[in-house]
């Protein structure tokens, strides 16, 4: 899709998007991939004191205070206790009362207000919390750009950066410097080392083993006679994550850590398993084309 694509050449228009249509772009990919919807921020490794932990050490330091200030109290003023303990003005409903009511407030429950926090660090926290890998790439607050290119193909930037595109209204794909930054946004197929440079030159990848083809091999036990699986180095996932056709899937090879293309399944994993020929993988950006080429639109 992006063999010789040359922006000066193949862009028709670009323009920041309404907001009312970014919602829509941002609801379609989340959709659509459901990786990007994952919590950004881990959790904090120490969790912080509870308000009710620190609520009873505080009343338990407080009760302890004012013991020790009522007995002070006690010894100096023994003598006055008796004469106001009969309730006259200057009796205890002064002096003897102040005491009582400090102890009530003592041992009554003691609500503690958080720490104070810098004016911000509160909604700053909780956005944190809410952010999603989604944001990460491209932050609600940032304009989406759109980026219309000759044969119906649309790409979505943010301040000139690719992130993703779409070809027609077919499904959204990311950009294969966002894929390496996140390596599991998309499920993975997997091909043998010979198949890297007839990918790399742009090549559909073709489940069959030939002279002119690209194999993509099942890593598992397979019988020796079945052809075009003779490669333990391929994958392709088992039947209970069968990917379905029309789904866009990274293409590694094997012992390379980054995806080396991004495909669209023209088949579903079982079919391909099963037919064991034609095109499997339609090739649709790979490392090294003019879209790798480009940093900014």
């Amino acid at each position: 899709m992006f063999k010789n694509f040359t922006p000066k050449e193949h862009i028709a228009g670009n323009a920041p998007m309404k907001s009312s249509a970014q919602r829509q772009i941002r609801a379609k990919v989340l959709e659509q991939i459901p990786f990007l919807a994952h919590p950004a921020v881990a959790p904090a490794p120490s969790a912080p004191v509870e308000p009710s932990t620190a609520a009873a050490a505080a009343a338990a330091a407080e009760a302890s205070d004012s013991e020790d200030d009522g007995a002070g109290k006690r010894k100096k003023g023994a003598g006055k206790d008796k004469r106001g303990g009969g309730g006259g003005k200057k009796g205890g409903n002064k002096k003897g009362g102040k005491r009582d009511d400090h102890a009530a407030a003592a041992a009554a429950p003691v609500d503690v207000a958080p720490q104070a926090q810098p004016a911000g660090a509160a909604d700053s926290t909780a956005e944190d919390e809410a952010l999603t890998v989604l944001d990460l790439i491209w932050p609600k607050k940032e304009t989406l750009s759109l980026v219309k290119c000759r044969d119906h193909i649309s790409i979505y930037a943010v301040h000139g950066e690719p992130l993703f595109f779409q070809h027609f209204d077919g499904p959204f794909y990311p950009t294969l410097k966002i894929l390496h930054r996140f390596p599991d946004m998309l499920p993975r197929v997997g091909v043998d080392r010979g198949a890297i440079k007839f990918v790399l030159a742009g090549a559909n990848i073709m489940w069959s083993v030939s002279e002119v083809a690209v194999a993509v091999v099942l890593a598992a036990s397979i019988p020796e006679e079945s052809p075009g699986m003779t490669s333990p180095t391929g994958y392709l996932p088992p039947s209970s994550a069968n990917i379905p056709s029309g789904s866009p899937v990274a293409v590694h090879a094997y012992g390379k850590e980054h995806a080396l293309a991004i495909g669209l399944l023209a088949m579903s994993t079982d079919e391909i398993r099963s037919v064991n020929k034609n095109i499997g993988v339609e090739n649709v950006t790979f490392l090294g084309d003019d879209l790798w080429k480009v940093e900014r639109l």
